[in-house]
């Protein structure tokens, strides 16, 4: 009697497939734990997701990517990447503030925040023209 050789041809083809599932998987969990703690917009992290698995696969020989590191710069580096796709976001971290960094102080943090920035800046405008202001020469 000859021994067929495809069953174990086909179990071995779905070992290699089940591995590549659990790859993907583990990748994908990794990108949305390192999203979510760099807080990235809940609507991008899918799309971070598959930039993410594909720059394993691309990058499978790096120790770099090997080791699933929780570093902010890959975040960065897929945005620089495909930003461009992405007109309704300037950046894709929710917590992004266009106050330019020269008016920061020295703790980093800026002296107002944008909202009580917009509201003095309406206050004042008002002001100026006379509107709310008992003293209007």
């Amino acid at each position: 009697m000859i021994d067929n050789p495809l069953p174990d041809q086909v179990m071995q083809e779905m070992d290699r497939v089940h591995a590549a599932w659990k790859f993907e998987e583990l990748c994908k969990d990794h990108a949305f734990k390192l999203a979510e703690d760099n807080f990235v917009y809940e609507e991008l992290i899918g799309d971070f997701q598959e930039w993410f698995f594909l720059y394993c696969i691309d990058h499978s020989e790096d120790k770099y990517a090997r080791s699933f590191p929780d570093d902010k710069d890959l975040i960065d580096e897929w945005w620089s990447d495909e930003g461009d796709l992405y007109d309704d976001y300037i950046s894709p971290y929710e917590d992004y503030d266009p106050t330019p960094e020269y008016l920061y102080g020295n703790s980093g943090e800026p002296p107002l925040s944008p909202e009580e920035r917009d509201r003095i800046a309406f206050q004042s405008k008002t002001e100026s023209h006379g509107r709310g202001n008992p003293f209007n020469w």
